[in-house]
């Protein structure tokens, strides 16, 4: 006979190989048992087997006795759905050598103060609430409840300075992460943990994780009502480990509103992660022994910055796998300790904190070039950053509106619209810029730009309002040149004689609705031998032109030269409106050139 032991899922399965008979041997009709030795040794051989295979078995059942426990334990779940980015393994220390799995003592230092985030982590937060020795000022009032709304006084804290030690918070902390690669992959995973004063009694707690960021509260004297209200999709999770830190009860619920507002969503769950099955969305532990804290602790027995037996509590949670594709955004997390691991319990300790899952987004915009003259375009750019290491994806809408005669932001007169740009996806931050837009009048105008998230892992909508830094675009219209030419008067009426006197004279027209200020040259020069003008060969082109009028330049030089030598003049200007708007005359540059015709 064999005997083989396999270790299918959570079982021990025994086969036995049968293939030699056990039964005694039979009787004939020309013998009697026992008659003839050859009879005793056949008969004291099946005995020996006897024996031997009973022996086999209670061997056997020794080792499965020892053996089970161990594949148990090697089997235990060390996260939620093994994804391999947290150890939930009922400490607080990180064991592991690499970057993951992570634990609460790699998040926070000694003060409780956030580190540097591994990848994917979207935030972290620890949150102090004792000592026990000191009046803890965030305590449930006797009438909270869970199936109340945390609206019109259906939550209220107030302070207490003796609340029963086993009910007592010290600290909570909290974790979001989508991992980067694992079975968990791109699930937005949410784990929590807290200590509380001592174990002299099974632990009840409740963990609430809230969307609505405004909920808090806190009382220095009496009952005071918590700011906030429920959200449909908020999710608690009420459990219950006992003094030995095996955690026995754990469940979850959606609140829904109405008059039934909490769902169980408990299906797909487990209580401790050492019985959880692999495909489940949740499950905890507590401490099994005592264990240290890196940062300042002091329970009711132990020496300082340790926690004995069933004082520390941790879960996980994969948020994506009990809501689908899109999860609510929590933006809140309350730890509480209860009479019991029920929804109608009465709520007494509780320690609340931020935790953000879905990245807040903002956005800046950029118009350029700004100012322009009429006639030229511009581009508006947005640029979307999230709060967290997140993937900006989506879309935005252009907009801008005008033209306005002063720089007072307005926002009426839509001028031209650019929607639904493309933005990411990518890894914060991206951007995304406007087609060209060409305004038909001078003026001012006011862009504005507005991010549409694809889902709310990418963001919140996030907008520029009127007026806003980097949405101003002027418009100005380009003073001309509307005449520029000359007069040559030969000396003695000659032209023959090669020299006499030019007059150079220019017109430049304003067709702005603002003044501007002129500046620039008009400068003669040639070849001729000479070429001297009046106040020297530089005329310098500085002075106001107000809106719709003109403004005239003349310049007076005597030349002489020899045929074929020449007399030029360029001019060459430029304008700045009252808005600082600055470009060249239309027109300018320009040279005009004439030659010495001598006989």
């Amino acid at each position: 006979m064999q005997l083989f032991a396999l270790y299918c899922g959570k079982m021990i399965l025994l086969a036995f190989d049968c293939s030699h008979s056990l039964t005694p041997p039979r009787k004939t009709e020309s013998r009697k048992i026992l008659s003839t030795i050859g009879d005793i040794s056949y008969r004291t051989k099946w005995l020996v087997s006897k024996r031997y295979m009973q022996a086999a078995i209670v061997i056997t059942l020794m080792t499965l006795a020892i053996a089970v426990p161990l594949f148990t334990r090697a089997f235990a779940l060390t996260d939620v759905g093994n994804a391999g980015v947290f150890e939930l393994d009922g400490n607080i220390v990180k064991d592991s050598s690499g970057t993951f799995p992570t634990d609460w003592g790699a998040l926070f230092d000694t003060s409780g103060v956030t580190q540097p985030l591994p990848a994917g982590a979207l935030d972290a937060h620890w949150v102090n609430d004792g000592p026990h020795a000191v009046t803890d000022l965030t305590t449930f009032t006797t009438g909270s409840k869970d199936t109340l709304d945390i609206a019109n006084a259906g939550w209220q804290c107030t302070p207490s300075g003796n609340l029963t030690p086993k009910d007592d918070i010290l600290h909570s902390y909290s974790l979001a992460i989508i991992p980067q690669s694992g079975p968990r992959m791109g699930h937005l995973l949410v784990y929590g943990g807290f200590e509380r004063f001592t174990n002299n009694g099974a632990g009840d707690l409740g963990l609430w994780l809230l969307q609505d960021p405004t909920v808090a509260c806190s009382s220095t004297k009496g009952a005071v009502s918590f700011t906030g209200a429920h959200v449909v999709g908020d999710i608690l999770f009420v459990g219950e480990f006992s003094t030995g830190g095996t955690v026995t009860t754990l469940n979850a619920f959606e609140w829904v509103g109405g008059s039934s507002p909490l769902m169980n969503i408990t299906a797909t769950g487990g209580a401790d992660c050492r019985t959880a099955d692999m495909t489940g969305n949740f499950c905890s532990r507590s401490n099994t022994v005592s264990i240290s804290t890196p940062w300042s602790t002091q329970d009711k027995t132990s020496g300082p910055n340790t926690l004995a037996t069933a004082e520390f509590f941790e879960v996980g949670i994969d948020l994506t796998g009990l809501f689908g594709s899109n999860p609510p955004c929590i933006n809140r997390f309350i730890f509480d300790t209860r009479t019991s691991p029920s929804v109608t319990a009465t709520l007494k300790d509780y320690a609340e904190g931020a935790l953000a899952t879905c990245p807040t987004a903002t956005i800046l915009t950029s118009v350029s070039p700004t100012p322009i003259t009429l006639g030229g375009s511009a581009t508006d750019t947005a640029t979307v950053t999230l709060s967290t290491a997140s993937t900006v994806d989506g879309t935005v809408d252009f907009k801008v509106y005008g033209p306005v005669a002063t720089n007072i932001p307005t926002c009426n007169s839509l001028a031209g619209s650019f929607l639904g740009v493309k933005i990411g996806p990518g890894v914060t931050p991206q951007s995304a810029t406007s087609g060209l837009f060409t305004p038909s009048a001078t003026g001012f105008y006011f862009w504005t730009a507005t991010y549409n998230p694809a889902t709310p892992r990418n963001g919140n909508t996030a907008f520029t309002t009127c007026g806003d830094g980097g949405e101003l675009l002027v418009v100005a219209s380009i003073p001309k040149i509307t005449a520029f030419g000359f007069t040559n008067t030969p000396d003695n009426g000659d032209p023959t004689l090669g020299s006499g006197t030019v007059v150079y004279s220019v017109t430049i027209h304003s067709y702005d609705t603002l003044d501007v200020m002129l500046s620039g040259s008009l400068t003669v020069s040639g070849t001729a031998n000479t070429i001297m003008c009046t106040g020297g060969n530089m005329l310098p082109l500085s002075a106001s032109l107000p809106a719709g009028m003109d403004a005239t330049f003349s310049l007076t030089c005597t030349y002489s030269g020899t045929s074929g030598q020449t007399v030029s003049a360029t001019i060459s200007a430029m304008f700045t409106d009252t808005n600082g708007v600055t470009g060249a005359v239309s027109g300018s540059p320009t040279t005009y050139t004439f030659t010495v015709q001598k006989l």
